[in-house]
């Protein structure tokens, strides 16, 4: 066991959009990770997993919590990040963040 400081786990679940495939989603989500969160201070890896019936969840890892949110400002300038987050299906009322979660790593263990 690990005792890990400050680092977050952010859990992202989505939808695709009408009409998005598999291979379009794995598209931008490679142009993501080399266009976006590679050079993002603190980003540790992230995992795309395919949940069930069509449902997705990105889930990151970062050092801290300051890393995360300011990637998030960051994310509605860079065009790999709007290509991707166009890619989820959206109510009127949400964003690509509104089912975010941010959990804080309290231990590890491998």
């Amino acid at each position: 066991m690990n005792t890990i400081k400050n680092q977050i786990i952010e859990f992202a679940p989505f939808q695709l959009a009408e009409g998005v495939d598999e291979s379009t989603l794995f598209i931008a989500s490679d142009a993501l990770q080399e266009g976006f969160l590679k050079q993002q201070k603190g980003f540790i890896k992230r995992d795309l997993v395919k949940i069930e019936d069509g449902k997705w969840a990105d889930i990151l890892y970062w050092e801290n919590r300051e890393s995360v949110e300011h990637a998030l400002k960051e994310a509605p300038n860079n065009p790999a990040a709007l290509g991707y987050f166009q890619l989820m299906a959206h109510t009127e009322h949400d964003d690509a963040s509104s089912n975010m979660m941010l959990l804080s790593v309290t231990r590890s263990y491998s």
